[in-house]
């Protein structure tokens, strides 16, 4: 159960960082109305994870979080930048 919820917060953070780096689609409603989703559901995953397995795992869970986004967030960039567009 910890590492699922570990990893689904993970894998949350990082479509965050990855999809929603880009001004095309985030400047309009609906992108933004998605992004608040994946956002709130990452976030009650990381409340899950202090309530349930305490405040140590709750950080580093939160921690992680930001972490996989700006992953994400860079990976987007140079591959954007590799692809010469």
């Amino acid at each position: 159960m910890l590492f699922c919820l570990i990893g689904a917060t993970i894998i949350l953070g990082a479509i965050i960082g990855f999809a929603f780096s880009d001004g095309a689609f985030f400047c309009r409603l609906g992108g933004q109305i998605v992004h608040g989703v994946f956002s709130i559901a990452c976030f009650t995953l990381v409340g899950v994870a202090f309530w349930r397995f305490g405040w140590k795992i709750g950080l580093l869970d939160f921690l992680l979080v930001f972490i996989a986004s700006n992953v994400g967030l860079r990976l987007h960039k140079y591959l954007r930048k590799g692809s010469g567009l």
